[in-house]
């Protein structure tokens, strides 16, 4: 896992976070309105074969990653590496607005 702030990123003309995911294109995302105390992910284990990135652009919460609770904020970004089990999990006191995409390998 790879926790940053927007205004750490480094983009190029064609990729935003390219020095630290390569060439990898986003194959899948999508934005998500965690309602107040919402978690992804029912099952219990929630893993992926390639990096999944979340920008979190509104609200606070927590993202579990491997048993181990990270706060989130507005304008973090985290890149789950593969196989890092994670579930996303809104504060009780206001929505969460993730922007997620998985890449490809």
């Amino acid at each position: 896992m790879k926790k940053l702030r927007v205004q750490d990123l480094r983009p190029t003309a064609d990729r935003l976070l390219g020095d630290l995911l390569g060439d990898a294109h986003v194959v899948s995302g999508g934005i998500y309105v965690f309602r107040p105390g919402e978690t992804a992910h029912p099952e219990s284990v929630h893993v992926h074969d390639v990096h999944e990135v979340f920008i979190f652009v509104e609200g606070t919460g927590v993202l579990p990653i491997n048993g181990r609770d990270y706060p989130i904020q507005t304008g973090d970004v985290f890149i789950v590496e593969p196989g890092e089990d994670h579930h996303t999990r809104s504060s009780m006191e206001s929505p969460l607005v993730s922007a997620w995409y998985v890449m490809d390998r």
